[in-house]
């Protein structure tokens, strides 16, 4: 159950900032040159997407993104931002960094274009929508283990999208 929205439509550019987790309705949006670090917990990406671009980072450990809502939303890292994301050790998302509602009746494209993608460990769980990796460098490779499930997984331009399994060498649970 989604509670009420904790943020409408939050845009972040330019900006150095903590989030706490909650429910962002109408998406939330990270521009610019921002640098945001995500406390732990799960974030609510309700009827709205989340975007990264122009050259911000976003970081946070034991975090994990619930996609849902009436209204699509995706996940979008462009080209030149900078993502560095770990799932839970525990609790009800432990081992999972995103997961889309299974009611969404819109299939989605989510994207990974980012350059600098490197370190995405858990699992994406996306059983409606798509996942497309289009980065000119490699993604996931500095992750003890990134999963995927998607209803379909597109590949372009040559991306290098790196599945490591040693999970071993984290704490966050497969």
């Amino acid at each position: 159950a989604v509670s009420s929205c904790d943020h409408n439509s939050m845009v972040l550019i330019n900006q150095t900032m903590t989030l706490d987790p909650g429910v962002y309705c109408a998406g939330l949006t990270i521009d610019g040159t921002s640098v945001v670090t995500l406390n732990p917990g799960v974030y609510v990406i309700k009827d709205g997407q989340l975007l990264v671009g122009g050259t911000a980072y976003l970081h946070g450990e034991g975090v994990s993104f619930f996609i849902t809502g009436t209204t699509p939303g995706k996940i979008k890292f462009n080209t030149n931002t900078k993502i560095e994301l770990s799932a839970p050790v525990s609790g009800t998302m432990a081992g999972i960094l995103v997961f889309e509602d299974r009611t969404m009746g819109t299939p989605l494209k989510h994207q990974i274009s980012s350059n600098n993608a490197r370190k995405l460990i858990g699992t994406i769980y996306l059983p409606v929508g798509d996942l497309v990796v289009d980065a000119s460098n490699p993604v996931a490779d500095q992750s003890a283990y990134t999963a995927i499930i998607a209803r379909h997984l597109e590949l372009n331009a040559g991306p290098n999208l790196v599945l490591n399994s040693d999970y071993e060498a984290t704490e966050v649970p497969v």
